[in-house]
């Protein structure tokens, strides 16, 4: 499948999700929502295993063409959606060492995504604004050197993360 033509079955169902994502409210903080799901019933929360709902049903065209874009290896087992009000953002981190990869769908507001990693005494920086409806993905360096953060939005954004181990 082209870029493009991925892209464009994306946008399709972009706008969708970020209506589901925005209308599920969460209940967690008000300032920042997230829900968790995992296909084999279980979710790596902290570090160990727990229990988690099955992935809902809205999200499988979404994980399928992830899956295509990413090649045969690729398989979500885990998603993890988040809302973010305007105002807020979130610290810097590495995500979780168990995943290797990490794709990802920008909904809402436009987010800049701010790395950096030790350089010597000093940091190397690298911005990355994901436009809305973008699909980012995070492997090899990103992943194991590299901490990443958001500044506050200034609109109401929603984040799908799709972890990938293998």
């Amino acid at each position: 499948m082209s870029l493009n033509l991925f892209r464009r079955r994306l946008s399709a169902i972009s706008l969708a999700m970020f209506r589901r994502c925005r209308s599920s409210r969460f209940n967690l903080a008000p300032s920042k929502a997230s829900a968790e799901w995992r296909r084999s019933g279980s979710a790596l929360i902290t570090q160990r295993l727990q229990p988690a709902e099955p992935i809902p049903g809205w999200l499988l065209p979404l994980i399928e063409k992830v899956e295509a874009h990413g090649g045969p290896s690729t398989q979500i087992a885990q998603v993890l959606c988040t809302e973010y009000e305007v105002c807020v953002g979130i610290g810097r981190h590495r995500d979780k060492r168990q995943f290797d990869r990490i794709f990802g769908l920008s909904l809402g507001s436009p987010c800049k995504f701010r790395f950096r990693r030790a350089a010597g005494e000093k940091w190397q920086r690298y911005t990355l604004v994901a436009a809305p409806g973008s699909l980012y993905r995070m492997s090899g360096e990103s992943r194991r050197i590299w901490e990443h953060s958001i500044p506050a939005v200034e609109a109401p954004r929603c984040s799908i993360n799709l972890p990938h181990n293998g």
